[in-house]
């Protein structure tokens, strides 16, 4: 991936495969699945985001191609036609397709637009212009009124500024800090910055560079690029994270937005080496099917993980990453070659998502504190609140709530009192076992510093916890102060690790603690606590088809503690890597932890370095 026509062979392998699922003119869909706001704007959906990267190269792809794109646009906002892309209404997902058709007409100097007769553009335009007559949700959605109006007006169309400015007003209200927004009052702060708001933001500096705006959104963005960069690792992933995962490699289409808007020009080859080891990184997955369309999931085709607005065409927001395709010829990307990422620290506080990154030899995990809000995404307590976020093993969602190799709780602590129980078959006898674990599903009481990260959080009246993590050298130190009203069960994992029944690897407990090692790589976790607890293993083959980055059985070490009434504190240390001998010289060197003075400030001693835990 080195030139620019490099990059326009890509899209269009990837995107060759759409057209043939065009139904009439002006949509594209295929697939059996449902979607909340259904198949016929799926259809929307499916033709719009194959313009996030056909509008960069509109004057670059087949002349079949451009007419089909122009009479597409022309079918679907022709009241008259039966193919027309209807009237919209408050917090409509044709909102959400409309920036990328907006903005293929304005490519390449308006190319695109003027193919219309002026007739013709004032159909398209008028369609365009509901949106201005509609709610959207509070949040990133909010960018789509603002890039339509700013398309429309540089297309010469009036369109009345109060709605626009409306608009700005509420994107400033879900921004923090150091680069990153919340995505709405309701919302987080997770991959909705780099691929919408950090990605608009620089589309909006284009379009107008004078705006006083454009400058406080460039400077937004280099911000946001120092942060950013602690997502990923070596080899080109990013840590899984968070919603909208199947959207995948449009993580690193903010990228591709920074080259675009010229932001950070010294940096091209650190930027054109994520980028494209990135690609790399995904197309080495099975994330297509056999006739070459982008599937649902991420690393391979898993409808579980996906969310309630995820149409089968929805992954192609990633096309977001061929925004490059709009820079010339001459630019610098394509004379740059990439290098490796810069020296990374071994941590990095990520304050406002209340993230800790922690890099060791290639491997990048993200210790998480978790973030206050309401659920309402699906698997919320997955993608949002785990302990640690691994940019190797991803992490797991749940196929059910009853065993744990359905649950498959990696990074997690459950908690549950003994009397919640069910009959297991284990080895082919029966066996009462505690199950339906609770697990952090909300937090208060957030603490950050450049050592630890940490939070409160509450199951019920009986069961509660505040969490520090830890990170050292690689490991995860955790420590746990738990408040137990009834006698209960405390249920602790490291990552999840593919196990094929093809090629298995071992699951061992040794004079260290539990680990599996194997093909896919390596991990362990250990019991640090001092004073004595009633413990046992409970290493676990988790279901297949589970965990994001694999469709294998997976491997869980994991750890389950017996707590009487009152107060208990547990210490962990957990270690993954893919590199199976570097891991077991890891595990031999386990840290030396301390914990004193447990109230009324409790002080943890690790690695000779004294950390007061808030």
């Amino acid at each position: 991936m080195e030139t620019k026509a490099d990059y326009l062979a890509l899209f269009e392998q990837i995107n060759q495969p759409l057209r043939q699922h065009y139904q009439g003119k002006s949509r594209v869909f295929f697939g059996s699945t449902g979607v909340g706001y259904g198949n016929r704007i799926a259809g929307i959906e499916g033709f719009s985001r194959i313009l996030w990267g056909a509008g960069p190269a509109i004057t670059q792809i087949s002349a079949d191609w451009q007419r089909e794109i122009k009479l597409g646009i022309l079918a679907g906002t022709n009241p008259n036609s039966p193919e027309y892309w209807g009237q919209l209404h408050d917090r409509d997902q044709r909102m959400v397709e409309m920036p990328a058709i907006a903005l293929a007409l304005l490519h390449e100097n308006h190319y695109l637009w003027q193919q219309y007769t002026q007739l013709e553009q004032m159909q398209i335009a008028t369609w365009f212009k509901q949106i201005f007559d509609y709610q959207c949700s509070d949040g990133n959605w909010q960018f789509f009124k603002v890039i339509v109006y700013q398309v429309l007006v540089q297309l010469g169309i009036e369109v009345p500024e109060t709605d626009y400015l409306a608009a700005l007003a509420k994107i400033e209200d879900c921004y923090r800090e150091d680069g990153w927004y919340q995505d709405s009052a309701r919302g987080r702060e997770d991959y909705y910055t780099p691929f919408a708001f950090q990605y608009y933001g620089i589309m909006y500096s284009v379009l107008v560079p004078d705006a006083p705006q454009s400058a406080i959104y460039r400077q937004r963005a280099q911000l946001f690029a120092e942060q950013f960069i602690h997502f990923f690792d070596e080899s080109g992933s990013n840590v899984p994270f968070g919603r909208s995962l199947t959207y995948r490699y449009a993580a690193v289409a903010f990228w591709s937005a920074m080259v675009y808007g010229d932001i950070w020009p010294e940096k091209v080859a650190v930027i054109k080496g994520i980028i494209n080891r990135n690609l790399r990184w995904w197309l080495q997955r099975p994330i297509f099917d056999n006739s070459g369309l982008l599937t649902l999931g991420y690393g391979y085709a898993q409808l579980t993980m996906t969310e309630p607005y995820n149409s089968p065409t929805s992954p192609y927001w990633a096309n977001k990453i061929f925004l490059l395709l709009a820079l010339p010829a001459d630019h610098d990307y394509w004379q740059a070659e990439e290098v490796a990422l810069p020296t990374m620290p071994e941590t990095h506080l990520l304050a406002v998502p209340h993230l800790l990154a922690s890099h060791n030899h290639g491997h990048t995990v993200l210790l998480n504190a978790g973030q206050p809000g309401p659920n309402y995404h699906a698997l919320t307590n997955e993608k949002y609140f785990k302990f640690a976020y691994s940019s190797q093993f991803g992490f797991s969602i749940p196929r059910g709530n009853q065993l744990k190799e359905e649950t498959v709780m990696d990074s997690m602590l459950g908690l549950q009192t003994v009397d919640t129980t069910m009959t297991a078959s284990r080895g082919g006898q029966n066996k009462i076992e505690t199950n339906q674990f609770y697990t952090r599903h909300n937090v208060t009481n957030v603490t950050q510093t450049e050592d630890y990260v940490a939070s409160t959080w509450r199951v019920n009246q009986a069961l509660a916890a505040r969490t520090w993590l830890i990170p050292v050298e690689g490991w995860q130190i955790r420590v746990h102060r738990i408040e137990v009203t009834q006698t209960s069960v405390a249920y602790e994992t490291g990552f999840a690790v593919a196990d094929s029944p093809d090629n298995q690897g071992q699951i061992v407990t040794d004079q260290i603690g539990s680990y599996y090692s194997g093909p896919a790589g390596f991990s362990g976790i250990v019991n640090l606590t001092a004073m004595p607890l009633e413990q046992i293993d409970a290493t676990i083959h988790g279901f297949p088809n589970t965990n994001l980055m694999t469709a294998e059985v997976v491997a869980l070490p994991g750890r389950q503690t017996r707590l009487t009434p009152g107060t208990h504190w547990l210490v962990t240390a957990v270690y993954a890597h893919q590199e199976v001998t570097y891991a077991k010289q890891k595990w031999q060197q386990p840290p030396v932890v301390q914990l004193k003075n447990i109230s009324p400030q409790p002080i943890l001693v690790v690695a000779n370095k004294v950390i007061e835990l808030n």
